[in-house]
């Protein structure tokens, strides 16, 4: 059985972890699924991606700059590893190993790396290492922690550490020069209500403690390292409404930064409680950094997007793949996955409520977002309550990539208040000049009261098909402008069908191989009605007519999608999935399927259909099945199948590519077991090598070697083939030029001729070889002139 791999497709997920900054500002580093992503702070774009080759893709819990060359970046990993990389140059110096499971990642300027780990008895420690080099052992400062640190920050001197418990009711300061610990329990006299703390932080100079706490305040501790004082002096800063996620102060200390659930930067003058804002940034901030040099700040949204803000508090660039969804009601991707031929993109809800977003199909970037509800989105009074914001539910495009039509539906509790119950039809054109969309048609309440459950174009038509909870299904068609009547175009709907009062559920159109005419099914709960379309003409307007019925008995069994192929309808109710001949109407075979979600190849026969933890490809030529089985099959929601530009060796694979999406995890799709794990990753148009330096000059050496003994032993070589010798010589000394001293390999693998003739000859000896020369060339002379004599007579 052919062995899949489930790959992120694109940017994976950048939230999980506090974006780096560079010490020169030049480069920001985000921990991705299993690799720390390079990022050009002036462009926005990924220079490439680095610690690629970790086995658990999970692995990766922190990074941190290199305390003894600030162009080195040390990745630390769950099992005890810490990458040594040059990040410039994609190139894995050496990997220091630790004999406990590494939790956090610091460092401080020619104070060594911080290193929060845990042994084999759960025992938590902080470890420091002093000089990052090939042999270095760690010195060990604290050997039992009260507890597991969070929101972990040291001051710029190397003397004080802060952390938090899990729980937000302890604080603990660190004095890293007498290895004590100093525990503050939150208390009324010294944080007034017995808040929780959310987060903390210790200013970088001076002595001072900033706590978020959950009331949306934030406290400021002075003196708290004098014993004559019980209690340190506190001030406060009020301005968040909600929990205070993160803070951060600048790298003097003059700024203190703070965020969370408002989608508001809030950048406080230090000492003089003066805040100026930037708002509207679309999505919870959950982490904040700011740069060495001051001149850009770096936040982390839950929407999986990463802002570069400016010193003067607007947006320089945007970073990020697909947008999550961060709020309960758009977990489950509810408008699906869509192709966009025009622009090689695919269109699906956007982490921004209201918004669709539009991604690469080619690298998995985002390209941008589409505004389609007008509407800014708004945080709740409390954290509990529900947000009420308007979202799509679905969208459709039609073959021609033309129009774009989607459903709005305001989220509430609430069925009563007919203004929270707000429905609207959209229809949008794409504008070939401009490269956008723009609306048309605005309709309220398509189906009434009730709410619009699928949409489909025809295939051949402008027509769309729509079905609803008030039972009917309405034909949408599109009138042209009238310049006589000063008719402008629209959409409207002509027509409008039901059967026995059930509430219309899927969609599908299918064309029979004995004749041209198109036919439109629709299932009604546990009902599939075939409605055939009277009039044919591709230019007229559809009339259909009730034709046939395929009927399940269990009534308790609604179908939620149908698709039709070589004359077969596949009818996937909720907890089976019924084969039908379309020619003749009889039933084929049922499988006890729970079909969550499918996709259909263009490109093929075959179709994917996710059964909570399988994967099902069953092709409509043969009615062959493939089966694979995951536990991530289980969470997925959305699938759709995109142009292969390398044909896999699983057949159901060879013409398409098929990518689904995971909450909270993003956009999957599939490589083959026999691919190599280093592979080529298309980052922004570029492919970008995962080897390291080292290994590749020494695979060149190697190459070379091997090329000059062949050329020695076999007869001489054909002019050609020397050009090619050469070229591959002179690529090998580019390599070495272009690679900085201490990124060598070894000296054992060089070749001593190579090493003979790198050499520069003494005086002496250059004397003596151009003696030896001159004679060797006499001789040879004179040797020649004597052949040539006796040639001659």
């Amino acid at each position: 059985m052919k062995k899949l791999n489930i790959r992120s497709f694109g940017i994976g997920t950048l939230l999980k972890y506090p974006p780096l900054i560079s010490s020169d500002s030049k480069y920001v580093f985000t921990i991705g699924d299993g690799c720390v992503y390079v990022w050009i702070v002036k462009t926005g774009e990924c220079l490439r991606l680095i610690n690629q080759n970790s086995v658990d893709q999970q692995a990766i819990i922190g990074m941190a700059i290199n305390p003894n060359n600030r162009l080195q970046l040390c990745i630390g990993e769950q099992n005890g590893l810490i990458n040594i990389w040059d990040y410039e140059d994609g190139i894995l110096i050496h990997t220091i190993k630790l004999e406990i499971e590494l939790i956090h990642l610091s460092s401080i300027s020619n104070h060594g790396l911080y290193v929060f780990g845990k042994n084999t008895k759960n025992v938590y420690s902080l470890n420091r290492i002093e000089s990052i080099r090939h042999k270095c052992s760690p010195t060990v400062l604290f050997d039992k922690l009260p507890c597991l640190p969070t929101n972990i920050s040291f001051d710029q001197k190397g003397e004080y550490g802060l952390f938090i418990n899990s729980e937000g009711s302890t604080i603990y300061l660190l004095n890293l020069l007498n290895l004590q610990i100093k525990t503050y329990s939150i208390t009324k006299q010294n944080l007034s209500y017995h808040e929780k703390v959310t987060c903390a932080r210790i200013h970088p100079t001076e002595e001072c403690l900033a706590l978020g706490t959950q009331s949306g305040r934030i406290v400021l501790w002075y003196n708290y390292l004098n014993s004559s004082n019980k209690e340190p002096t506190i001030s406060y800063l009020h301005w968040h409404s909600l929990p205070v996620i993160c803070l951060t102060f600048s790298f003097d200390g003059s700024y203190l930064f703070s965020a969370g659930h408002e989608c508001v930067l809030v950048k406080w003058l230090y000492r003089k409680s003066e805040p100026t804002f930037c708002p509207r940034l679309g999505a919870s901030i959950l982490h904040v950094n700011s740069s060495n040099d001051q001149t850009f700040y770096v936040t982390t949204h839950s929407d999986n997007t990463i802002h570069l803000i400016g010193s003067n508090l607007s947006i320089l660039q945007t970073i990020g793949g697909i947008n999550q969804m961060f709020l309960p009601q758009q977990a489950s991707l509810p408008a699906g996955i869509h192709v966009f031929a025009r622009q090689q993109a695919l269109v699906m809800n956007s982490g921004k409520p209201g918004y669709l977003q539009f991604m690469s199909m080619e690298n998995g970037k985002l390209l941008y977002n589409l505004d389609i509800v007008g509407e800014n989105y708004v945080s709740p009074n409390e954290i509990t309550d529900q947000c009420l914001f308007t979202d799509i539910k679905r969208l459709i495009l039609d073959p021609t990539d033309t129009w774009l039509v989607t459903f709005e539906e305001r989220s509430t509790n609430s069925m009563n208040d007919d203004h929270q119950n707000e429905r609207k039809l959209r229809f949008w054109k794409f504008n070939s000049n401009s490269n956008q969309f723009e609306l048309n048609t605005s309709i309220t309440y398509p189906h009434g009261q009730e709410t619009l459950n699928q949409m489909l174009f025809h295939p051949y038509k402008l027509e769309l098909a729509t079905t609803g909870n008030d039972g009917f299904i309405k034909v949408w068609t599109f009138i042209q402008e009238n310049p006589i009547t000063k008719r402008v175009s629209h959409w409207r709907c002509l027509s409008g069908h039901t059967h026995r009062s059930y509430t219309s559920n899927a969609l599908c159109y299918y064309k029979l191989s004995s004749s041209d005419q198109i036919n439109l099914c629709c299932s009604f709960e546990h009902l599939v009605t075939v409605w055939i379309d009277t009039n044919n003409e591709k230019n007229d307007e559809s009339r259909y007519e009730y034709s046939r019925c395929f009927a399940h008995y269990d009534r308790k069994n609604p179908v939620e999608y149908l698709h039709s192929s070589a004359d077969q309808l596949l009818v996937c109710h909720k907890t089976l999935v019924n084969l039908w001949n379309c020619l003749n109407g009889q039933f084929i075979k049922s499988f006890s399927w729970h079909v969550h979600a499918l996709a259909k190849d263009p490109r093929s026969s075959f179709i994917a259909l996710f059964d909570k933890s399988f994967l099902h490809f069953y092709s409509f030529s043969d009615g062959k099945c493939h089966s694979r089985k995951s536990s991530l099959f289980r969470r997925v929601t959305s699938a759709a199948y995109i142009p292969n530009e390398k044909s896999s060796s699983f057949v159901p694979l060879q013409h398409s590519r098929l990518i689904f999406y995971i909450p909270q995890e993003g956009l999957k799709t599939f490589a083959d077991d026999d691919e190599e794990e280093n592979s080529l990753i298309p980052i922004d148009g570029k492919l970008e090598m995962e080897t390291t330096e080292k290994n590749l000059l020494v695979n060149l050496i190697r190459q070379s070697q091997n090329d000059l003994e062949i050329n020695s032993n076999n007869k001489p070589k054909s002019f050609d083939d020397l050009t090619k010798l050469n070229q591959r010589i002179n690529h090998l000394n580019q390599q070495f030029l272009s690679t900085p001293a201490y990124l060598l390999p070894s000296i054992d693998h060089y070749c001593i001729d190579s090493l003979k003739r790198m050499l520069l000859p003494t005086d002496n000896q250059i004397t003596k070889e151009n003696e030896s020369t001159d004679q060797m060339s006499l001789e040879r002379l004179s040797t020649m002139s004597v052949d040539s004599d006796e040639e001659h007579v």
